[in-house]
């Protein structure tokens, strides 16, 4: 689902639809609409005036310039980079580069204003995509360490959102989640009189700067510009302590000006600028002049830390990590070009049965319609309006032996879906396959891509709409159509494409209306099932407790000796403490839920395993988990501590082991997550762990047992 109301309190399409009043939506856009929420408050660069917290972070914080020009490479003498910037000789526990790699001369020298200049060299991130002969390749594995093939699990993860304010680390160049760039002028000629909701602090005139393909500034307006008000681009690398503290590591080739807000820059040479982070406000990184015909470009911000050089798989802090036995120590900036992620986040995600994009593809939002539209590799931002892009997806399934699970974007035509098989077959190796999705949540009006599809079907149909025939039920049939069509592209260039339709778990209705497409059917002379491979829903558990309607008896919960998990408990479990069978305290309220949320959530598995059955088909899962979250303007601080606080106790690790345990009796198969790492709000408690660190979370560790079993359906 992710940003949008969830199955287990979509009461809007419970029923066969006859009215047209459905999309009206009390239930907030709560997952991935966090995010948004969150680049509005902490002053996003993609525009619209200068947020409070943003901007009050950056006044108060020091700047510190690096004005060179550079390489990407260190000067090679015998002695190799440190962390801190400094050198060590040979020997010992030695910083090193990977086998196989090389560290170019910069070639750099020093001019008589103290600037200095040097040749180009190869950025990792960018020769790893630009190693392949064709834009539609894919990076060479990343992980060629993990070669093993994992046992299989029926649990599969979402991942959380690839942003500068996600709790989620992903690439060891922080800069492929920094966010877009903010046209700003610091004072001096031009920089008055501006538009309406600009500001000095953000000019609002990102639309007139001056990029290459891949995202890079080529050139700023002159001092003496008036046609233009800005003079400088920011871009924020961090926000509110996302990023762990620690020495980071920037390169870059060309010539120009960097300074930061928020870190410290503690030393410079050509083409490298090494940097403290120490605090948790928000991090910018600042161009302030840059070189036309040798502008800044391909600049990297590695992590702290490394791996030792026998297995860059496994994280290590710092050379006093490494033996003789494990090999020299290897920071990230001496990584190979195609190892682009973080140890630890391969750690954590390795034995997922599959890794579902949804909001690494920005699918909910994605403008892209045709395949030049999605995102390059070689892109200075994995963070834009399309999102990572699919030859990184592809590379991590990989690096993982996992099953790409990718929703296509709502608006692609059927070359995109072709062209997307096609990379996947070209790259996808062992064990890893493609799941394809269309969409996301075609049911969930609080999506404006749904809208657009009620539209479609209303002008496919304007016979049956005149007829009287709900505009909801001709889009049913319009979903199911193009589910078919695009996976039919896909599987026409890669076979072995599993094509997922996107249920709602709430109302299998809508499944059934999905796979037989009563109104596509008759022009299609076939039902839209008979090439879809699985039918997934999202049973989420408990969101009916913030229901309005409910609150008064929920209120009462908060004065007793724990705030009312108990009580919450008691709800969702349906037992006591002592683990006897229990009325479900808010029945007596009017739930309409007798035996708790985990009961509710069975009597939906059941329904749409009977679908699916029918069709012949697996039932899926593609999101699922709690679903703890107060309604939009919700103000109540108390339910908010109550469903922070439940999210952090022992006992949701339980109803998660109750939750996979009534899904594999129900004949469930694959089951995803979501999410993998977000910190709590009153937007939601999606991550399974708050921090990449956060590793004691019960959810997280009933996750991992789940992760850590075998599948249990036949031929798994």
């Amino acid at each position: 689902m992710s940003s949008g109301f969830a199955g287990d309190v979509d009461w809007l399409r419970l029923f066969p639809i006859s009215v047209t009043d459905m999309a009206l939506n009390w239930i907030a856009t709560v997952r991935a609409s966090t995010m948004a929420v969150a680049i509005g408050a902490l002053g996003s660069g993609c525009g619209g005036g200068a947020a409070n917290d943003a901007q009050a972070a950056t006044s108060g914080a020091s700047s510190y310039s690096s004005t060179n020009a550079g390489t990407d490479s260190s000067a090679t003498s015998g002695t190799t980079p440190t962390q801190d910037g400094a050198t060590s000789a040979s020997g010992g526990d030695t910083t090193t580069q990977a086998p196989g790699t090389t560290e170019a001369s910069t070639g750099a020298s020093t001019t008589t204003d103290g600037t200095t200049t040097g040749t180009d060299s190869s950025d990792p991130i960018v020769v790893a995509a630009a190693s392949t002969t064709t834009g539609t390749s894919a990076p060479a594995s990343s992980a060629a360490a993990a070669a093993t093939t994992p046992s299989r699990s029926g649990a599969a993860l979402n991942l959380s959102g690839l942003d500068y304010f996600a709790a989620e680390l992903p690439t060891i160049d922080v800069m492929k989640r920094a966010g877009a760039w903010l046209t700003q002028c610091g004072g001096g000629t031009n920089c008055s009189g501006f538009a309406a909701g600009a500001s000095s602090w953000d000019t609002l005139e990102e639309s007139a700067l001056d990029v290459d393909a891949n995202g890079w500034i080529r050139s700023l307006p002159a001092s003496s510009d008036t046609t233009h008000k800005y003079r400088s681009v920011a871009s924020l690398l961090s926000a509110g302590g996302a990023l762990p503290p620690g020495r980071y590591i920037v390169r870059y080739d060309g010539a120009g000006s960097i300074s930061y807000s928020g870190a410290t820059r503690s030393s410079s040479s050509a083409g490298r600028d090494v940097i403290d982070i120490t605090g948790t406000g928000n991090v910018w990184m600042t161009i302030t002049a840059t070189s036309p015909g040798n502008y800044l470009r391909n600049i990297r911000v590695y992590m702290p830390g490394g791996a030792c050089a026998n297995d860059l798989t496994v994280f290590a802090a710092s050379a006093a990590a490494c033996t003789s036995a494990t090999g020299a120590y290897v920071p990230f900036e001496s990584f190979p070009a195609t190892q682009i992620w973080s140890p630890q986040f391969l750690q954590d995600i390795k034995g997922f049965r599959a890794l579902r994009f949804l909001d690494w593809g920005h699918t909910n939002t994605s403008p892209a319609k045709t395949w030049a539209d999605r995102t390059s590799p070689t892109a200075r931002t994995w963070t834009g309006p399309t999102g990572a892009p699919i030859e990184a997806m592809l590379d991590l399934a990989n690096a993982i032996q996992a099953d790409a699970w990718i929703n296509l974007p709502t608006y692609v035509n059927d070359d995109y879906a072709a062209q997307l098989g096609k990379l996947a077959g070209a790259h996808l190796t062992g064990v890893s396959k493609l799941d394809l999705e269309y969409s996301n949540e075609p049911w969930n009006y609080a999506f404006g891509t749904s809208t657009w599809m009620l539209n479609q079907a209303k002008a496919k149909w304007p016979a049956q709409v005149a007829a009287g025939t709900s505009a909801y039920t001709l889009q049913d049939s319009w979903y199911g159509e193009r589910a078919s069509q695009v996976c039919a592209a896909a599987k026409a260039a890669y076979p072995a494409t599993k094509c997922v339709v996107n249920g709602q778990a709430a109302n299998s209705w809508i499944a059934n209306q999905f796979l037989t497409c009563p109104f596509a059917a008759a022009e299609l002379g076939r039902r839209c099932g008979s090439n879809i491979d699985i039918l997934a829903i999202a049973p989420y558990f408990g969101g009916y407790v913030a229901s309005s309607s409910l609150r008064p008896a929920v209120a009462k919960w908060y004065a007793d000796a724990d705030g009312g998990l108990s009580k919450l408990f008691q709800e969702i479990t349906g037992l006591d403490a002592s683990g006897k069978p229990v009325a479900a305290p808010l029945y007596a309220a009017g739930s309409n839920v007798p035996g708790g949320a985990l009961a509710q959530i069975k009597g939906w598995v059941t329904a749409n395993k009977a679908v699916a059955d029918s069709f012949g088909i697996p039932l899926w899962a593609y999101e699922g988990g709690q679903h703890l979250v107060p309604a939009s303007g919700d103000t109540d601080t108390s339910l908010i501590a109550l469903f922070i606080a439940a999210n952090r106790d022992a006992r949701m690790g339980a109803a998660y082991d109750t939750m996979m345990a009534n899904w594999q009796a129900a004949g469930g198969q694959t089951f995803a997550y979501y999410s993998h790492a977000s910190a709590p709000s009153k937007y939601g408690m999606w991550g399974l762990k708050e921090s990449m660190n956060d590793n004691s979370n019960a959810k997280w560790q009933a996750a991992l047992r789940a992760r850590g079993s075998n599948c249990v359906w036949s031929g798994c």
